[in-house]
């Protein structure tokens, strides 16, 4: 990554998304945002069935800086996406923070 990220652009994120995320991974920073209900709906609808391009789809929606697009995927380390796809789905409701209690 070139550019440096500051504050001001982690304000501007929040403002434009909501909540804001980051993760180092692979010797890079990630800035990620949720994914919504109606995006997971268009990309879990698409005719493409394959794991790995529902894992593009979402990384290229979610993940705000640096940008994520075909070239870079294909340039990336071969579990990038996967794991960079895990978190995403973390934070948009995916899994639980506890276990469930039976009554």
């Amino acid at each position: 990554m070139s550019e440096q990220v500051t504050q001001v652009m982690i304000d501007e994120w929040k403002l434009k998304y909501g909540e804001i995320y980051k993760v180092d991974l692979a010797g890079e920073e990630y800035y990620y945002r949720p994914l919504k209900r109606a995006e997971y709906k268009g990309i879990v609808q698409t005719p493409e069935t394959a794991p790995s391009f529902r894992e593009e789809q979402i990384v290229t929606k979610c993940v705000i800086y640096p940008k994520i697009d075909a070239v870079t995927i294909a340039a990336s380390k071969a579990g990038v996406v996967s794991t960079l796809t895990d978190y995403v789905m973390l934070v948009s409701g995916f899994g639980s923070d506890s276990e469930p209690i039976k009554l």
